[in-house]
């Protein structure tokens, strides 16, 4: 394995770099442990608090200053078989407005009734603020919501969850 015309294989420009080679089907591929989870625990006296406080966890990890106000209005409208799919279809559906739309969601108010055995549907009317990523300090993009480690409860007349995100 010479020079060719000037130029170094890759294989050998990596041996000169002091890397260690290995046949070229083995070259190609160096697998890194990588850590890409942020999570919160929600507590709140009510099922529909303990969603608002999901967005407002949402807006903190997504942002060093969150908007406080905000003029914008948008609404969502959810249904799940379960509380735990319901708050992950709600938060990535924040993610999407945020990130999608330029929406960011400064206040909530959330309705969430049983839907006669049928699992569980949302409403919630938004008041937001246009995206500034400087303003705002953007930390990062958030890919979504996941089931991993989810868990919603009510203990004592206390909600409680425990959401894990994807960045």
């Amino acid at each position: 394995m010479g020079e060719h015309h000037g130029y170094k294989s890759a294989f050998e420009g990596a041996a000169e770099a002091g890397s260690q080679t290995t046949p070229a089907r083995d070259a190609m591929i160096r697998m890194l442990d990588h850590t890409a989870d942020v999570g919160f625990e929600l507590k709140a006296p009510t099922l529909e608090a303990m969603f608002d406080e999901a967005r407002r966890a949402l807006l903190m990890t997504v942002f060093e200053r969150p908007p406080r106000s905000g003029e914008d209005e948008d609404s969502v409208r959810l249904s799940a078989p379960d509380l735990e799919t319901l708050l992950v279809r709600w938060i990535n559906e924040l993610v999407f407005l945020i990130q999608g739309d330029g929406f960011v969601p400064v206040h909530a108010d959330v309705r969430i009734e049983e839907s006669g055995g049928e699992g569980f549907s949302l409403e919630a009317s938004l008041t937001g603020a246009s995206l500034d990523v400087e303003g705002h300090g953007w930390q990062g993009e958030i890919k979504s919501a996941t089931f991993h480690r989810l868990d919603v409860t009510n203990e004592s007349g206390c909600w409680q969850a425990q959401v894990i995100l994807d960045v």
